[in-house]
């Protein structure tokens, strides 16, 4: 582990979309999770290499989705490859939204 940060998402905020950069393996655990809050949503990688496909409906298979969104609860631990686009989306809870997030890295 060569990272970790908590983060405290206020009412209404949310977390741009990004990658971990030098990581290998990036991960959260969730600590509160209040009703309303936004999960943890993924970007499909392949996104960028699709300008022509056609558009996906919202009902398709998850595998086929632009994006798909994992709903944590407090307790939650969440790991993905660390190049996966993520964000979370603004926030609709009216309590602090509270995580801590770590990156593995191969040193």
């Amino acid at each position: 582990m060569d990272s970790l940060w908590v983060n405290v998402l206020k009412p209404g905020a949310g977390h741009s979309g990004h990658i971990h950069p030098h990581s290998v393996i990036s991960g959260t655990v969730y600590v509160s999770t209040p009703p309303g809050s936004a999960g943890l949503r993924l970007e499909d990688p392949r996104l960028g290499l699709q300008m022509a496909a056609p558009p996906r409906r919202k009902d398709a298979p998850e595998a086929l989705q632009s994006f798909v969104t994992l709903t944590p609860a407090p307790g939650t631990v969440f790991l993905w490859e660390s190049w996966l686009r993520h964000e979370v989306p603004p926030t609709g809870g009216k309590q602090n939204r509270i995580s801590i997030s770590f990156n593995y890295a191969w040193k």
